[in-house]
């Protein structure tokens, strides 16, 4: 055998060795790239305001509030979440950790703002936490509620109740639980917000053993 030919040789051999690496380089590139574009799968819809990924991070949704099981207008605030995201891969942004060690982000299906979708249809409502979307945000509410839609609607606010006997108005306004009897100043404009756990009474026993306190003034 030649010098040459042994020089071939060996540069055919390291031909080889190079396209094989190559090989393994771009296959384990494009493992990589499935498997990071698939981490944002939504995989569950846990209520109207927090979903589960591929990944098995528990995203809740940045800035907004959606009523909790068994409060009016929850099976409706889930069905939605579960119309946009469900099954499909989500961009999250902004995305911070609360003292509760909850991960909450901005939360996009192609251009659509998730988060907005469902307050500006009245199915959550903006708790006025700061992003570079506040401005559009605090507009979808204030239009939700100019529309009276959803938690904004009379199915789930009400100032007069369903029946006499259980007329007795209990608020949770900023952790504090509040009722008001019929012969309470103002008693008539005190919304009763079904949405976001304000109920009716039957009477005063029933409120106080719930932890309501009476209203000053009555």
């Amino acid at each position: 055998m030649t010098k040459m030919s042994r020089k071939l040789k060996i540069s055919g051999k390291l031909l080889l060795i190079l396209s094989g690496i190559l090989f393994i380089s771009i296959v384990a590139n494009l493992l990589f790239l499935v498997n990071f574009s698939e981490k944002n799968i939504v995989v569950r819809v846990v209520d109207g305001d927090s979903l589960d990924l591929k990944d098995g991070r528990r995203i809740r949704l940045l800035g907004i509030d959606a009523p909790e099981r068994g409060k009016c207008m929850f099976e409706a605030g889930k069905a939605k979440l579960e119309e946009m995201v469900l099954g499909k891969r989500v961009r999250l942004e902004d995305i911070v950790t609360d003292d509760y060690g909850r991960n909450l982000a901005n939360v996009f299906v192609g251009n659509i703002l998730v988060n907005k979708v469902l307050v500006e249809e009245g199915l959550a409502r903006f708790v006025y936490v700061k992003s570079r979307h506040y401005e559009e945000m605090k507009k979808a509410q204030k239009d939700a509620k100019a529309k009276n839609l959803g938690i904004y609607s009379p199915l789930c606010r009400k100032t007069s109740p369903q029946s006499e006997e259980c007329n007795i108005k209990g608020n949770i306004r900023e952790g504090r639980k509040i009722y008001h009897l019929p012969n309470c100043p103002n008693y008539k404009e005190v919304i009763v917000d079904e949405s976001f756990g304000d109920r009716w009474f039957c009477n005063e026993e029933e409120a106080v053993k719930e932890d309501f306190i009476k209203a000053s003034g009555c």
